[in-house]
């Protein structure tokens, strides 16, 4: 590929991102990101097979800079288990434009068995691993009956709707609260 080929190829990925971050998968258009970036819309199959490849390629390049990121903070040995918890998913918050839910919704409807599959390992690899890596970590300081991958499962669970761009408005509860009730419980 020519440096002309791989700046149009990442224009292309930068403006999707956008769009699919902001419209979510079903409501992008092909169309409209090749407008956006002033080429035509066969110009920009050139450098995608189809939406749906576009799309992953704008998540796996999402998860390689949060996986990036959270091991960062994940790996941080000078800061506490909660630190770098509190860390990790105020990241999240802060920087992730995806929507979780968003993203387990395009997986259940709108996308072809491998793209699935290609979204999950983006998911397990890019968020979940740094979790799942953290809580091995801590594992002596944290109940025996659980592995470290079904704590990461559950986390994710709770801090879904806070990492959520579109539920941000309407938190009620701090990150650090939330991180101290995942860890402490609410029992006395």
């Amino acid at each position: 590929m020519t440096s002309k080929e791989i700046s149009t190829r990442q224009m292309i990925i930068d403006t999707a991102r956008k769009k699919f971050m902001t419209n979510g998968y079903k409501a992008t258009s092909t169309r409209h990101i090749a407008k956006e970036v002033g080429i035509t819309q066969p110009n920009l199959y050139h450098h995608f097979r189809n939406k749906e490849t576009l799309y992953i390629s704008v998540l796996e390049q999402l998860g390689d800079e949060v996986n990036i990121q959270l091991n960062y903070i994940a790996h941080n040995s000078h800061l506490s288990l909660h630190e770098r918890l509190n860390r990790m998913t105020r990241y999240l918050q802060d920087n992730d434009p995806v929507d979780i839910y968003t993203m387990m919704k395009d997986m259940e409807s709108d996308l072809s068995d491998e793209s699935k599959t290609k979204l999950y390992t983006i998911f397990l690899n890019g968020y979940k691993q740094p979790f799942v890596d953290l809580f091995k970590e801590n594992l002596t300081k944290l109940r025996p009956d659980h592995t470290a991958e079904e704590i990461a499962s559950h986390y994710f669970i709770v801090i879904a709707p806070y990492i959520s761009p579109d539920m941000q408005r309407y938190q009620f509860v701090s990150i650090e609260s939330i991180v101290d009730l995942f860890l402490h419980g609410i029992k006395i």
